[in-house]
């Protein structure tokens, strides 16, 4: 008989319902009986069991803890696994939220397609101690929000191809116009906001209101990603029906390129403080949020289901947009 162990687990962190991959030696077979997996002390049961692997989902109200696997006769122990915390749900968020000076997290109700928010609150604040309150009201379809250098708040909306400001009032005023299925949005260094027209383009609009063509895509079905990353590139995830799509790299010049192939419905996109992008998408079978280092190595750092979005604060924790709730983590990018 194989003494049950555990090698590793991939990933070490999650959101409630993602898949966990426990490797190990002696995890199932007739000898030991069924294996129940453990985050903490929350059971969960095992999609996939077999002698050398078993793959187990997050159980909702696991908290971060040891990994453990418990047979009829025997129990061992793994590595610490972080569960990301809940900060807020009854969310519809589809695409990464913002984090403010203050540590307020900012995220919406985006709903279908010309449906209002239920309660006609479409953009919320969340606390940095968890907890959301109105902070906008009567925004159709608001989709990406993005902080301009002074801390500005602007917010596209798909309805209607407009990008809205936050005065200091808290008014939404209409910055520009015109902007297509407006989706994703993103400010370089001089404060120049770039707008992702999911219909095949992204625009450049100056800060007193000047708009170009800044480059050409392919259309998407889902919301457009934007992110700067530390090289002054522009990094945009286009989801389409291929189950093979790239992360596009764009020059500052507009010259497109493919910095990563391979992926199946890439969304959110953010980069840490060390550099390394993180990206949701489903990737060799696997889903969740994926760290792509310097390197362009890929490894998957965040098991989750129905992701769409992420952000860093400025303690370095990466906060979490699924399609109903905000999460938190501090792990993957401390």
């Amino acid at each position: 008989m194989t003494t049950p162990r555990i090698l590793r687990v991939r990933p070490l962190a999650g959101v409630e319902g993602g898949r966990v991959t426990i490797f190990g030696e002696g995890l199932c077979g007739h000898e030991v009986g069924q294996p129940s997996p453990r985050f903490d002390g929350t059971e969960t049961r095992p999609l996939i069991a077999s002698p050398g692997k078993i793959v187990a989902p997050i159980p909702e109200g696991a908290t971060s803890g040891f990994i453990r696997v418990v047979w009829p006769d025997v129990m061992v122990e793994g590595p610490f696994f972080e569960v990301a915390e809940k900060l807020a749900d009854e969310l519809h968020p589809v695409a990464n939220p913002v984090v403010d000076s203050n540590g307020y997290i900012l995220t919406t109700f985006s709903g279908s397609r010309g449906q209002a928010a239920p309660g006609g609150v479409s953009v919320f604040r969340i606390s940095p101690h968890g907890g959301a309150g109105p902070f906008l009201s009567y925004l159709v379809n608001p989709t990406g929000l993005a902080l301009d250098p002074g801390g500005t708040l602007f917010i596209s909306c798909r309805n209607d191809g407009t990008i809205r400001r936050i005065t200091p009032a808290g008014q939404a005023e209409v910055f520009i116009d015109g902007m297509g299925i407006a989706t994703g949005i993103a400010f370089d260094r001089e404060g120049t906001l770039f707008v992702g027209d999911r219909s095949g383009g992204i625009f450049a609009v100056e800060p007193h209101g000047a708009r170009r063509r800044f480059a050409k895509l392919p259309a998407s079905v889902a919301a457009y990603h934007l992110a700067f990353g530390p090289d002054g590139d522009l990094y945009v995830t286009a989801p389409t029906l291929s189950n093979d799509d790239p992360i596009f790299r764009i020059s500052p010049q507009g010259t497109v390129s493919c910095f990563f192939e391979h992926l199946a419905r890439p969304q959110g996109l953010a980069f840490d403080r060390d550099g390394n992008l993180f990206v949701v998408a489903i990737y060799q079978g696997e889903r969740g949020i994926f760290r792509i280092g310097g390197d362009r190595q890929i490894t998957l750092a965040v098991a989750g289901e129905n992701l769409v979005g992420l952000t860093f604060d400025d303690p370095g924790r990466m906060v979490i947009a699924s399609t109903n709730a905000i999460y938190r983590l501090s792990g993957p990018g401390s």
